[in-house]
């Protein structure tokens, strides 16, 4: 069982300041706010069929995420389901969300700080309705993660990796849509959080109820699954007991442990000590030599999970791996001796280039483009 906390293990040392989805840096890709070229390689039609129904750019009804954002909120049951135990709905709920694909499942009060401003999306700008404000009157979010399979994550940048990625979003999406559906039902208000529909930033939220903790790379961590999981959240009114952040030990191996530093091909992630932005203590991230690297050969890879493949978390989901992962909070040196060992069984920069989804160009084995005739 993961270690409760009063206080989440990232720490907030003053007043949070919300913002404006139109800054958020996918969206400024899209549109431009990253220069002409990063624009024109992130927006083109990908070479991938799996980065093409997963992420709708072109021909939006191969896309089944894109058609949910007319079911992420919708009509109440006039007959209401009474709420006398919250603590008994959340256990209902969490075997709901379990139920319907959930992997983890927390619940935490909304933090407004985590609601966006304004809408802007790069699907609100095409539908006219960015910069539109966003208030959400929710008391409460439950945090949704789904796994993505280890297999999949032993190599990066691929096509394989961002396929994983695209498909671990696609079953997050469902989950929330139909939880939301399904606490309407019971005559409660719910909206779903997602993709390409959402108001909220899933990660703090994803933190305060318990899924897990912030690391070096800027994603969340949990104990049983590392970075391979993929977060949606359900926001509503429905009376709910609250779960609270857990610290498994991802800020103590974080602080010993640069490995997604070095291995980020970008070098967008911090080697040294936490910073203050936003007066949120965390690891300083370049998020726009992310993005750039993420478009620099769209023959090859979509975007980059390295800092996923090359963390010490990411560790198939067996008992010797929560043996490992028990002892971390724990003691220093166990941290240490598993860095060790890791280093020594993968190596420092481990081999992230293996085979597995065949799109290679004939006569070029470092190609991974599909080719215009299978043979």
């Amino acid at each position: 069982m993961a270690k409760r906390v009063s206080e989440p293990t990232t720490k907030v040392v003053g007043p949070l300041r919300r913002v404006d989805q139109r800054d958020e840096l996918h969206t400024q890709a899209a549109m431009g706010g990253l220069g002409k070229q990063v624009q024109e390689r992130w927006t083109a039609e990908s070479v991938d069929p799996f980065r093409r129904i997963f992420y709708p750019e072109f021909r939006a009804q191969n896309s089944p995420v894109r058609s949910w954002r007319a079911v992420s909120d919708g009509p109440l049951n006039p007959k209401r389901t009474e709420v006398r135990n919250p603590q008994r709905m959340s256990e209902i709920i969490k075997g709901v969300a379990e139920f319907l694909g959930a992997d983890l499942v927390g619940i935490c009060q909304l933090n407004q700080a985590w609601v966006f401003t304004h809408r802007g999306l790069r699907i609100d700008h095409h539908k006219g309705v960015a910069g539109e404000p966003i208030n959400i009157k929710h008391k409460y979010a439950i945090s949704v993660a789904v796994q993505m399979e280890h297999e999949n994550y032993r190599n990066s940048p691929s096509f394989i990796d961002n396929a994983s990625t695209g498909k671990g979003y696609l079953e997050a999406a469902k989950v929330v849509v139909s939880l939301a559906a399904w606490i309407r039902e019971i005559g409660w208000s719910a909206k779903s959080h997602f993709l390409i529909d959402e108001e909220v930033i899933h990660i703090p939220i994803a933190v305060e109820a318990g899924i897990g903790e912030l690391a070096r790379n800027g994603n969340l961590i949990t104990r049983r699954y590392g970075p391979r999981i993929r977060l949606g959240t359900v926001t509503t009114d429905l009376p709910l007991a609250l779960d609270g952040p857990i610290d498994v030990g991802v800020q103590a191996m974080c602080t010993d442990c640069n490995k997604c530093a070095i291995n980020c091909p970008a070098q967008c992630i911090s080697y040294g000590e936490k910073v203050i932005e936003n007066n949120v203590e965390k690891w300083a991230l370049d998020n726009k030599k992310c993005m750039q690297y993420w478009t620099a050969n769209r023959d090859r890879f979509n975007d980059c999970s390295r800092c996923f493949t090359s963390c010490v978390w990411n560790l198939p989901d067996t008992w010797w791996a929560q043996i490992i992962t028990w002892g971390i909070p724990r003691w220093h040196w166990w941290r240490k001796g598993f860095l060790w060992m890791d280093n020594w069984i993968r190596g420092v920069k481990p081999n992230l280039h293996q085979e597995w989804l065949y799109y290679k160009v004939p006569g070029d084995r470092k190609g991974w483009t599909l080719p215009d005739v299978i043979e």
